[in-house]
């Protein structure tokens, strides 16, 4: 789980690249070589001539360009008052506001849709919620993949999704870690049942990732591998220091500074690592099995799992080169915020940013 802090802002500009050309003397000149009153500048290594336009590179006007977009995009967010800013989504690629309609137009035929979130703020939920509605009322091959419900309960979700079952006896069999935030995703569960949509369990109980952390993939149960990723990449540089500001509050608390040294930091690492493949696992799994480009996947997850792509999004699109769009969260209270941050607009954070209140506060009911 992750409160992600998310900042608005700027990118920075390269400088300009200043040129210079030397003086030469005329050989057919005779006369005696006369030492100029103000010499011009002449261009060296540590000094490069003033007197030379600076020459704009491709890569500046892209970025001064994007800088001017941002500037104007941030003006008119801000510029919006609560709660019409809560019904506006970003591009960030062309730095569009859209409303909701133009949303699931660039949506319509993306084949994963990643909503992110934080675990206990309504109002994401209620997002995941309208596009699930959204896109299964046009594409009855919709599909949900859930970070709240295990792998090894698929045929427990299956048996609901079947009418197997109750929904109490679905709900006892399915409860776990989140435990007290279970209600956040009862709605979502709940329409996917009324209407026949096919619901994904992603996640893998905490022991059979510690099992695989600390002894190895042989050392798994046929029954454990088959709920876990084999493969797992810890090369990202980038994600690497993504989880590390994750950790940033327990390695400066006292309680646990100590032990946030060293191997235990590695080790967090590698379970964030196990958990963002395993998740990815499920999804590319379920592509390959329906084998169908028609199929579509709204995945709901928090949003440490997919901001910046490097850990769902890329490692599903690894596994299974499916066409995604990433949705990640805005909290803000008061339009005037959106100018205290600084990568609000980033375009590595995600396809879109959408807009809500902080968690806990002036969220409406799920129902």
């Amino acid at each position: 789980m992750y409160k992600t802090l998310l900042f608005s802002g700027a990118i920075l500009l390269g400088g300009l690249i200043a040129c210079a050309s030397g003086g030469v003397d005329n050989p057919d000149n005779g006369a005696a070589k006369q030492k100029p009153a103000n010499p011009p500048d002449t261009a060296s290594p540590d000094k490069p001539r003033t007197d030379t336009p600076p020459v704009t590179t491709p890569k500046d006007q892209n970025d001064k360009n994007r800088l001017e977009a941002i500037s104007k995009t941030v003006a008119a967010l801000v510029a919006l008052k609560i709660p019409e800013l809560y019904n506006k989504y970003v591009d960030l690629n062309t730095l569009e506001i859209l409303d909701y309609d133009t949303l699931l137009s660039r949506l319509k035929t993306i084949q994963v849709i990643y909503v992110a979130e934080q675990h206990t703020n309504e109002a994401h939920h209620s997002l995941q919620l309208n596009i699930l509605k959204s896109l299964s009322q046009k594409n009855p091959k919709t599909a949900l993949a859930m970070e709240f419900l295990y792998r090894s309960k698929q045929e427990v979700i299956d048996n609901y999704s079947a009418d197997k079952i109750t929904e109490e006896e679905f709900d006892k069999a399915v409860l776990f870690g989140f435990g007290e935030w279970y209600h956040y995703y009862t709605p979502l569960i709940r329409y996917a049942h009324k209407t026949k949509i096919k619901v994904i369990g992603m996640n893998v109980e905490k022991e059979t990732k510690s099992k695989l952390a600390e002894m190895g993939w042989d050392k798994l149960t046929p029954d454990e591998q088959k709920l876990i990723a084999k493969d797992i990449d810890t090369s990202n540089k980038a994600h690497k220091e993504f989880v590390m500001k994750q950790f940033q509050g327990m390695m400066n608390d006292p309680r646990t500074k100590k032990m946030m040294q060293g191997p235990m930091m590695e080790r967090m690492y590698l379970m964030q690592c196990i958990w963002d493949e395993t998740f990815a696992e499920a999804i590319a799994n379920y592509l390959k099995a329906v084998n169908d480009p028609a199929v579509q996947v709204v995945v709901v997850a928090g949003a440490g799992h997919i901001e910046y792509k490097f850990n769902i999004p890329e490692r599903a699109y690894k596994r299974n080169p499916a066409p995604y769009k990433t949705l990640i969260p805005v909290e803000v209270n008061n339009p005037g915020e959106l100018n205290l941050t600084e990568s609000l607009l980033d375009s590595n954070r995600g396809d879109f940013i959408y807009f809500s209140p902080h968690q806990g506060e002036g969220e409406p009911p799920i129902k």
